[in-house]
């Protein structure tokens, strides 16, 4: 039989333990201190015809570090990183022919985690080039700092494939500062299917435009009297508002969807996605008491305007040419329309028989008050990101 180990044994092997954890705290603290951490950077590229939009950024850490520049988001620091940064990479066609790189923007900033130097360029290829075969050459601070690498993922291609993750290519690194990339061809064909499931997956991730759309639907089948919504419409009536309703509001959304991507017309997303928010809450307010009844067109066109701004931040990548924009707006628009209109007529069945149903009355005002809450939660989160 094993004696048991008294209380004081226990005690005493604790605190050598504590004893022993400091001493090694104390002999790594006494260690040189490392110069630098080692996180790496990552080039993230969005494929689109006729150019590439890359997305690149470098911890701030070792950007100082490597480059001994100023990291203070002043003028002179950003154009100084900028100049480094196109200096130290290139991207070129098969036949050796260098493409051009715009810097569109260039910031210390902090993302996620510790601050980062942030840089968004435009990779166009010279003429008559693929814009699906290049070699990208990466010499930023892998050349100061031997360990650092950095990891170029493709994070969207258009023509040649929606995919749910990014695709990673491979790391560049000191050793490895090359990697050729062949994304295959793409056709217009392609470049509209795949335009289409983006833009349908879009809108049905997208609950709060639907939401919107659903909840100014909901009272589209009943007349509205002395401040109140009375008795049905007729069904032929109905029809045809709801018919209106839902017209007006894809016209607005694509007007602002085609002003995006043909004229470059952008709003900041923090107040759009506000716009989008107040939408909701407008609607449902109108589900439970009318408030602009017979108008409902009118609103889901305004309104309509301000949820394209909001899906014009996805298609900001649609390529250069004129013909490849029009075809992957189209193909996106059109998937925006299947699903919303899949989702109306999923609808339809309740929106009919809920002003005929003897406790209709309550759940339509159920579930505008719950469309109402989520609108106020929205509305919240997103005015405090302004």
């Amino acid at each position: 039989m094993i004696d048991a180990v008294p209380p004081s044994a226990w005690r005493r092997g604790f605190v050598t333990l504590l004893r022993l954890l400091g001493a090694l705290l104390i002999a790594l603290a006494a260690q040189p201190a490392q110069a630098h951490l080692t996180p790496n950077s990552e080039i993230r590229l969005d494929l689109a015809p006729g150019a590439i939009v890359a997305d690149v950024v470098v911890p701030q850490s070792e950007f100082g570090y490597a480059t001994n520049l100023p990291t203070d988001n002043s003028p002179q620091s950003l154009a100084a990183a900028r100049d480094y940064l196109l200096k130290n990479f290139a991207i070129t066609a098969p036949d050796g022919r260098r493409w051009r790189v715009r810097a569109d923007r260039v910031a210390f900033e902090t993302i996620i985690g510790p601050p980062d130097f942030h840089a968004t360029l435009t990779l166009m290829p010279p003429a008559g080039a693929s814009d699906r075969r290049f070699r990208l050459d990466w010499h930023v601070i892998t050349t100061e700092v031997p360990t650092h690498f950095a990891l170029l993922v493709v994070g969207g291609d258009l023509a040649g494939g929606v995919k749910g993750e990014r695709e990673l290519l491979g790391a560049l690194t000191a050793a490895r500062p090359t990697i050729l990339v062949n994304r295959g061809s793409a056709s217009f064909t392609g470049l509209f299917g795949n335009a289409f499931l983006l833009g349908a997956r879009h809108i049905a991730e997208g609950y709060d435009h639907l939401l919107f759309l659903l909840a100014l639907l909901l009272p589209a089948p009943l007349i509205a009297r002395a401040g109140r919504w009375a008795e049905p419409r007729p069904a032929r009536e109905t029809f045809r508002h709801l018919a209106m309703i839902v017209t007006a509001f894809t016209l607005g959304h694509s007007l602002t969807l085609i002003a995006a991507a043909l004229f470059g017309a952008r709003l900041p997303a923090p107040p759009v996605e506000a716009g989008i928010a107040l939408s909701v809450l407008i609607s449902a307010i109108h589900a439970a008491r009318p408030i602009f009844p017979g108008r409902e067109h009118y609103v889901a066109a305004g309104f309509g305007l301000v949820h394209g701004l909001a899906f014009a931040t996805t298609i900001a990548n649609f390529g250069l040419g004129t013909g490849t924009r029009l075809t992957a707006i189209l193909g996106f628009n059109i998937g925006i329309e299947a699903v919303q209109l899949a989702v109306v007529l999923a609808a339809l069945p309740l929106l009919l028989l809920l002003p005929r149903w003897r406790n209709g009355t309550r759940l339509r005002l159920v579930l505008a008050a719950l469309t109402g809450l989520a609108a106020i939660v929205w509305l919240v989160e997103r005015i405090g990101a302004l």
